[in-house]
């Protein structure tokens, strides 16, 4: 800075103006601020021209020294590094003149110049005068000696050569060619004096050691260390030089740099050389100098040099046979390699030594490549993996040069891999295709089966562009092996494309020509190209190529069949030379089939039909198999027993059936585990993920358990295999981990590694891959250290990844697993488990305690009920207050009920107490009164019932009664001593009747042990009760002393003298002994039992006289079942309880009391004994109780019950014919259903068994003729069952006698009657009284309807119909007689309503109004009860014209008159095949008729019939209809429809014509035409001459527009016609008509319907579909499948042209056409989202 101020003293005009930034640039502060913004170029203009001269090189001087050195900012060296860059840029702007100072000053840093001549070498080069040429830089190279640079020091040194480096990086090419052989002289130089000196040590080194007194001097370790310091520095420095020189090639190319230099070079780098092989060995990174042998390897110029040194380019190429080489060291050998033969396809002829050297070293690279790719693992997968355009390349390059079979062969085995593994990237799978295409010619015919072996994968998954390019590697491989050349044709046609897409037909062609023989003529590497292609298209979308290739590999397991089942020497001679043996088929089926079998398993459900059908075959065909011999137990000959028939059903419970069969074939024998993993597990586990959330829950179990029990037969390396991946379902889909988690239960419950080794290894599955030894079994430690170190800490991981969920089933899976571990472990995990699902008891979601409470239970079932203890336990310590009180008693419950549901008694013996402390604190606590507040009621679950009564109920079913008896009552007792309110009271009782159901359910009870209980309770309450009373009387003053205690001790557990509610013991008592003998049966010990309960006859008679009605109530209940036994105190007290009985019935005013019931039901029960019974006298005085009085205001059914019991004794007083007066009302009054049948049974008893005057008998029927006419249905109907009955029981007298009165009044019901019930309930009594009156009656009846339906009265004609055909069924062929009057007024009625139809008065919307309509219908009934009964009048010549009628109405517009017409014509066609009619022999037979059927049909198709057994008709009668008209017209002489036509008589033509014009204008068109020879250009059916296709397609097509164009009903309903018709028709016919039927399915299938279709309908169309195709064979449906994709294919593109021409033609209809398919697109997304709204409402 001081010197730069003395110059600017002297005021020079070139600096002054510069003073600022020359002062900043000597400042290191201002420096980069000052490189920034100021510029030395000349085209800144910031610098005058005259001033350059003078501050130029004043710039280049004070900034020379930070470019020498980085002490500026040292602390700082990247930054110091930065500040170099920025000053080398600054002088960077200089020109070319300017800068021979810069470089002078920077060899004169170096100081290698004599002194004398340094100035005059700077002023010499800095001269203008003096022009830059090379001469001037190589001056200095002079002073560049090896004795110079050692002089020059290290760091020096080092800050030369990383100056240079910065100047070529920063210096473009301009500026720095004049100086670049200066700088790359000094640098080789210096890469010459390392290469020297590390020499002369390497020498100095051999010597000592060749010198052995000099070896033998002591050494020092400074010496050494100083030594190597020194040598490592000359290396390292070496290094510099090197890659500075790499830089210099890479950056100049082109530059010439002189023979002296490469001397130099190639002099110094010759050690290096010569280890190179070596050295990229065992390094990590390429050196520098290989960096520069690659830079040359680049350019023309330079890439002559390498072959200097002889061995340099075979040791490069020698590096990839390295095992060691690293990654990087193998890209820059095979980038090196590239870069030679680049040059050489570039530059051949001009660089002809390289062409030498890659000859003559051809052999050592694709050894080297070879060695590469086949021996070291790693780098092959690296390379296979991402290969790169350099490997390609070099492949390509290099593949002229292999002229040699041997060396072709190596190439091949490159080629294969990296072609099979590079599918993921077609285009370098293409690359190498084509390589091997052009390397054919070379190989031979033995490589032939290699190249097919290898790329005949490809053909599993390639696309379409890959498979042509295979196709064409095929083909070049035919051309030199003429083997294969029929197997290269099949490949071709499979693959043969037609303007860019797939030529289905000559696909199809090719298929057709694969059989079971056709595989003898191929090898086995043949074989497995056609398979893998099959493989391929088992996959595809479209059916046709799937169906196809699962018939071709279908041949290939029957040949597979025929090679197994045949001797050696007849397989030998089939095969011609291609010898094929069972080892052969065993590894395709093992090693191929299975495999890709396995990989289809996991895929979507579409195409796993076909595999499983296919593997089906296999376990049937190919027995021989080890690994398919053992899936035999999974076929039956049932289909509905079949394992592989079910297991992919459309329907959900065939597929659940196949998964349980499945799972239970495990316990009978086992399977292989080869095909277990490969196969099921696959399967099992999409069948699991397919299923929806929330449904197919069936399914879901099923797999559950199918997994599992596949499980039990794994390995243990198998099984471990199988839980972790369990584990990664879980990590890849979360969603999944409620599902997964219980699939590792499953698995875990079918642990079987619990035994010793010896036990293991007969329960360990075997692969097939494995030793036939079979693996080892693991042993405990092992096992113990699995479940401990891996499954349960990912088990508790998934447990605590969510705070916020309970994780059922993780926590039950924990517990399964530390059930498998030892004890201590169990120990040490449960508390906290139970202690974090208790805690979540606290929340205060619902959702989040329900699925706690749901945790716990699933926890106790799995650790079993002595654990119930432990839990309560925690619950109890965990809720303590508030509305956790709630909670622990729901939980207990909750828990109890889950954990006790298959009890066998005695579980709850340790822990009743605890159990009964929480039922007592919820019942009675503060609690209990929470609960009776409605707000809080209503809040939570908990609080809105009641649940620790049946806490109670259970405790009592699961204790050991004869122990814990009295402790279950103790909460009552105790309650008892306090003051009770009718609350607690209540409590009491219901507590008292759970208790009693819980014992009823405990099966520890013994009965002796239980009525020894109930006895001794009744009779210490008795006793209780008399003593009080004697008390009271003895001294009624002091009543609040105390009374003594009981006799006897029992009743001290659990009364108390003062309790007013002490009876409620007995009533607990009572109870339990009525539901005891309700159920009790004697058996043997008959004679115990009666003797147990005679003493209880008196104990009861006491009850009936205590004050409290709960205990005459149950007394009375207990009564009841006793009467009916032999019991020896019932014969002495029956009088006593007689009179008892009946001052109860007496006093009782409410009939609804518990008490009165009791009693009546009692009183019923002694009418129906024979030992105990009530006189007349006593039934006298019974009926004249108030409850018989007022019967008719208030029907009791236990007063009804009575009655009927006094009935049946004949009790014959006054008040009883009142009282069945009163029964016949309120039979037909009463609305309810118990009351009326009760009543009906009492009525009918009393008319059969009382003697009755006629005039009291008259007066009873009269009233039932009259209730005919009541108000109600259920009256009327009760009569009709009354009327029924009479005339079924009464005699044949009084029957004839009544007859007309009945029959006039039923007819008029009949008639008038609405309700269809009640009519049909008429026909039925009118029926049956027909049958049972006298020939004379029937007669009269008989003409008086014939009179009715013959008059002229139409209103009675319909009614007179429907008497006739009651008539008929009842005479059968007796009514023959009659038919021949019926029929001409039945013809006149049938021909007036057709008439009044084609006049068009009839109205479907005014049903009542329609001319003739119920006439005709209740006459056609009678027709068909005519038929029904006489079949000979089927085919009578009087009733054909009604055929032809009945054949009209089939369209007719009230729906009920087409039933009935379907019905006749269905009765009709079955008559025809009973009868043996041939077709066109009778009237509804002929081809007219039948086609004017099957259309009316087909028109009925397009109104929704709600009634199945109609749809079912409709479907049989279309079926008849068309097989009819086909069968008929393949037997006819006129083939010709015009012919045809004029053959038919003019009723026929009528028929025919009216045919026409049911089934729509385009088919009446077309049919029309046709018949008159006035056939249009554009008829579809112009080239169609055969008659029975023309009429059979127009109805088949008029049924295939309705499927699509109609609801879902009736496309079910077409769709079943289908399947009839297909079942009905031949192969043959079948075939005529496949597209016809197919393409309705077609569409509806493939969602081509232009509507939503529905899943039921795609299912029912996919069976449809399987059923034609079982019918056609699977050729003929696949040529028609195909036939129908590209109709529709060609009718699809026509459409889109035709909307992008109108799009041109005329915009706005296409604007409107795009408007309309919006608002119809808006509309279905509306429609769906309102049904998935509804569908989530639902649930």
């Amino acid at each position: 800075m001081k010197v730069l101020d003395c110059l600017l003293k002297w005021k020079d005009g070139s600096l002054l103006p510069y003073e600022k930034q020359l002062k900043n640039l000597a400042s290191s502060k201002f420096l980069r601020e000052e490189l920034a913004t100021w510029s030395l170029s000349k085209e800144s203009n910031l610098i005058e021209e005259d001033h350059r001269a003078e501050l130029v090189p004043l710039v280049i001087r004070l900034l020379m020294p930070k470019v020498r050195n980085l002490r500026t900012l040292a602390s700082r060296k990247h930054a110091s590094v930065n500040n170099r860059k920025a000053v080398l840029g600054f002088i960077a702007q200089l020109t070319v003149d300017e800068l021979p100072l810069f470089f002078s000053l920077l060899m004169k840093s170096l100081q290698v110049i004599e002194p004398g001549s340094e100035d005059m070498a700077i002023c010499k080069w800095s001269s203008e005068e003096n022009n830059l040429d090379e001469s001037q830089p190589s001056n200095f190279m002079g002073f560049f000696t090896m004795e110079n640079i050692l002089t020059i020091p290290w760091k020096k040194r080092y800050g030369f050569l990383h100056v240079v480096e910065e100047i070529l990086r920063v210096f473009d090419s301009t500026h720095i060619k004049p100086f670049l052989s200066l700088l790359m002289g000094c640098v080789v130089r210096m890469l010459e004096s390392c290469a020297a000196s590390l020499d002369r040590r390497s020498s100095c080194q051999s010597t000592q050691g060749e010198d052995h007194s000099v070896a033998n001097l002591p050494k020092s370790e400074e010496d050494d260390q100083a030594v190597n310091f020194e040598a490592k520095h000359f290396k390292d420095m070496r290094s510099l030089c090197l890659k500075i020189i790499c830089f210099g090639l890479n950056k100049y190319e082109d530059y010439n740099f002189g023979p002296a230099f490469w001397d130099l070079f190639f002099k110094s780098v010759k050690p290096l050389v010569n280890a190179f092989k070596q050295e990229g060995a065992s390094s990590e990174k390429p050196s520098s100098l290989f960096y520069c042998f690659l830079a040359m390897s680049q350019s023309q110029n330079l890439v002559s040099l390498l072959c200097r040194e002889r061995n340099l380019i075979p040791d490069i190429f020698a590096i990839l046979s390295v095992p060691t080489a690293s990654e990087a060291i193998v890209s820059c050998v095979l980038k090196f390699t590239e870069n030679l033969l680049t040059l050489e396809a570039e530059h051949g002829m001009e660089i002809d030594a390289i062409r030498d050297v890659l000859i003559s070293n051809l052999e050592g690279l694709i050894d080297s490549l070879h060695h590469l790719f086949h021996n070291n693992a790693e780098q092959k997968r690296k390379l296979l993996k991402h290969p790169g355009e350099t490997v390609l390349r070099v492949f390509k390059l290099l593949s002229k040069f292999v002229k040699e079979e041997s060396a072709a062969r190596k190439y091949v085995d490159i080629l294969l891999p990296l072609a099979c593994d590079g599918t993921k990237n077609s285009d370098i799978c293409m690359e190498a295709l084509q390589i091997l295409r052009e390397l054919v010619p070379v190989l031979t015919c033995e490589s032939t089966s290699k190249i097919l072996n290898g790329v005949s994968p490809l053909l599993i998954t390639a696309r379409l562009e890959l498979r042509l390019s295979l196709c064409d590697l095929f083909d070049a491989l035919a051309e030199s092996d003429s083997s294969i050349c029929s197997m290269v044709k099949l490949i071709r046609d499979l693959n043969a494309t037609s303007m860019g897409e797939l030529d289905f037909d000559i696909i199809i062609g090719a298929y057709e020509k694969i059989s079971a023989d056709y595989f003898y003529g191929f090898r086995e590497d043949q074989a497995l190209v056609i398979l893998s292609h099959c493989i391929y298209d088992m996959t595809s979308d479209e059916i046709i190529l799937r169906q196809s290739a699962y018939r071709s590999l279908l041949s290939f397991v029957h040949f597979s069949a025929g090679v197994i089942g045949k001797e050696r020497d007849e397989v030998t001679e089939a095969n011609n030379d291609n010898l094929w043996t069972d080892a052969c088929i065993q590894r395709i089926v093992n090693k191929f089939l299975l495999k890709h079998m396995g990989i289809a398993m996991s895929k979507e459900t579409t195409l796993r039909k076909e595999w499983i059908d296919l593997l089906h075959e296999m376990v049937l065909k190919l027995s021989g198999i080890s690994t398919l011999r053992t899936l035999n137990v999974l076929c039956s000959d049932d289909a509905e027993v079949d394992f592989f028939n079910n297991i992919v059903h459309l329907q959900k419970h065939r597929r659940s059936r196949a998964l349980s069969r499945f799972s239970n074939i495990f316990t009978t024998g086992k399977l292989s585990e080869f095909i277990l993993k490969k196969i099921f597990l696959p399967l099992f586990f999409n069948m699991l993920f397919d299923l929806p959330t929330g449904k197919g829950e069936n399914i879901r179990s099923a797999c559950l358990d199918a997994i599992a029990s596949v499980s039990s037969q794994l390995g243990w390396k198998s099984y471990c295999e199988l839980l972790m991946r369990c584990f990664r379902e879980i990590a890849r889909k979360p969603d999944r981990e409620k599902v997964v988690v219980r699939l590792v239960c499953s698995i875990i419950d079918q642990f079987h590694f619990r035994e010793t080794c010896t036990q293991e290894s007969e329960v360990c599955g075997s692969d097939v891959e494995e030793n036939s030894g079979g693996p080892t079994p693991p042993t405990s430690l092992v096992v113990q250290s699995y479940l401990s170190a891996t499954v349960l800490p990912k088990l508790q991981k998934l447990l605590v990844s969510d705070p916020e969920k309970v994780n059922i089933n993780v926590s039950v899976a924990i517990l399964k697993v530390l059930k498998l571990l030892p004890g201590d472990t169990m120990d040490s995990h449960l508390s906290s488990i139970i202690h974090r699902i208790a805690n979540f008891l606290k929340n205060r979601l619902e959702s989040i305690r329900d699925e706690a409470r749901s945790a716990l239970a699933m926890c106790l079932k799995e650790l079993g009920v002595e654990y119930i203890k432990f839990v309560v336990k925690i619950l109890m310590a965990t809720l303590k207050r508030g509305f956790e009180l709630h909670v622990l008693g729901y939980t207990v419950n909750f828990i109890l009920s889950k954990s006790l549901q298959n009890s066998v008694g005695g579980e709850l013996d340790y822990c009743v107490d605890d159990l009964l402390n929480v039922a007592s604190n919820d019942i009675f606590g503060e609690v209990a009164e929470q609960k009776e507040v409605d707000k809080i009621a209503s809040k939570m679950k908990e609080t809105r019932k009641q649940m620790s009564f049946e806490t109670l109920k259970l405790i009592a079913q699961n204790v050991t009664f004869k122990t814990h008896h009295l402790k279950l009552l103790s909460p009552v007792t105790a309650h008892m001593q306090k003051h009770l309110t009718p609350k607690v009271k209540s409590k009491l009782e219901t507590m008292l009747t759970h208790i009693s159901h819980g014992v009823e359910r405990n099966i520890s009870v013994d009965q002796t042990d239980l009525f020894i209980f109930i006895y001794s309770l009744i009779d210490d309450w008795l006793c209780e009760e008399t003593r009080k009373r004697e008390i009271a009387v003895a001294d009624r003053s002091d009543k609040e002393k105390q009374q003594e205690g009981s006799s006897k001790t029992v009743m001290k557990c659990y009364t108390g003298t003062d309790s007013r509610c002490s009876y409620l013991i007995a009533v607990f008592a009572l109870g339990m002994f009525h539901n005891r003998m309700r159920n009790i049966k004697l058996n043997r010990d008959k004679d115990q039992v009666l003797s147990m309960l005679d003493p209880f006859i008196k104990l009861l008679t006491s009850c009936l006289s205590c004050k409290y009605e709960e205990i005459i109530a149950a007394t009375l209940k207990c009564f009841f079942p006793l009467v009916r036994l032999p019991l020896p105190s019932l014969e002495s007290l029956a009088d006593k309880i007689k009179v008892t009985l009946l001052d109860i019935a007496q006093s009782s005013f409410n009939i609804n009391s518990l008490v009165t019931q009791s009693c009546l039901k009692l009183i019923t029960a002694l009418l129906r004994s024979t030992k105990i019974t009530l006189s007349n006298d006593q039934l006298h005085v019974l009926v004249q109780f108030p409850i018989f009085v007022d019967l008719e205001k208030n029907p009791s059914f236990v007063a009804l019950t009575l009655l009927k019991a006094i009935v049946r004794r004949k009790l014959v007083v006054p008040e009883i014919y009142d009282i069945v007066t009163q029964v016949s009302e309120l039979m037909v009054t009463s609305q309810e259903e118990a009351i009326r049948r009760k009543c009906s049974q009492i009525f009918l008893q009393f008319l059969l068994n009382y003697q009755l005057s006629q005039k009291r008998r008259d007066q009873h029927l009269d009233f039932l003729v009259a209730g005919l006419r009541y108000e109600h249905a259920s009256g009327r109907e009760a009569v009709l069952d009354m009327l029924k009955t009479i005339i079924k029981r009464f005699p044949d007298s009084i029957i004839n006698e009544q007859s007309q009165t009945l029959f006039i009044h039923l007819v008029l019901a009949l008639a008038n009657d609405n309700d269809s019930r009640v009519r049909s309930l008429i026909g039925i009594v009118i029926k049956l009284l027909i049958s049972r009156i006298s020939p004379q009656a029937l007669d009269s009846i008989l003409n008086h309807c014939l009179a009715l339906y013959l008059g002229t009265k139409q209103k009675l004609w319909s009614t007179a119909a429907q008497v006739l055909g009651f008539v008929a069924e009842v005479m059968k062929k007796g009514f023959q007689k009659h038919i021949k009057s019926i029929l001409p007024v039945m013809r006149r009625i049938m021909m007036s309503t057709q008439t009044a139809c084609n006049d068009g008065q009839s109205n479907i919307l005014d049903q009542e109004t329609d001319a003739f309509w119920k006439e005709t219908y209740y006459s056609l009934v009678l027709l068909e009860k005519i038929l029904t009964v006489m079949p000979d009048m089927f085919f009578v010549v009087d009733v054909e014209d009604l055929w032809q009628l009945i054949s009209e109405f089939l369209i007719h517009p009230h729906p009920w008159i087409c039933d009935i017409s379907s019905r006749l014509v269905a009765l009709y066609f079955e008559q025809v095949g009973k009868q043996g009619k041939k077709l066109g022999t009778t009237v509804l037979t002929t081809t007219s008729q039948l086609f004017l059927i099957g259309a009316a049909l087909c028109s009925r198709l397009m109104v929704q019939l709600p009634d199945k057994g109609a749809r079912t008709l409709v479907k049989c009668n279309l079926a008849f209809s068309i097989c009819g008209i086909q069968c008929l017209l393949r037997q006819t002489d006129f083939q010709d429809p015009h012919k045809f036509w004029l053959s038919l008589a003019p009723n026929e033509q009528r028929c025919c014509l009216k045919a026409c014009h049911l089934l729509g204008p385009s088919v009446r068109k077309s049919i029309t035409e046709l018949f008159t020879c006035e056939i249009a250009e554009d008829s579809e059916l112009k080239d169609s001459k055969d008659l029975s296709y023309l009429l059979v397609s127009g109805l088949l097509n008029t049924m295939g527009k309705t499927a699509v164009q109609t609801e879902d009903i009736q496309s079910k309903m077409i769709l079943g016609s289908f399947k009839l018709i297909a079942s009905k028709l031949g192969c043959e016919d079948c075939q005529q008509y496949a597209i016809p039927m197919l393409l309705p399915i077609y569409k509806l299938s493939e969602g081509y319907a232009g509507k939503v279709v529905s899943d039921e309908v795609k299912k029912r169309a996919e069976k449809v579909r399987q059923r034609i195709q079982e019918t056609l064979g699977s050729q003929n449906f696949i040529q028609a499948y195909t036939q129908i994709r590209q109709s529709l294919g060609e009718k699809r593109q026509k459409r889109k042209r035709d909307e992008k021409v109108m799009a041109v033609i005329n915009p706005v209809r296409n604007a409107k056409r795009k408007m309309r398919v919006t608002a119809k697109h808006q509309a279905h997304k509306k429609r769906k989202i309102m049904a998935t709204k509804m569908a989530r409402w639902m649930r």
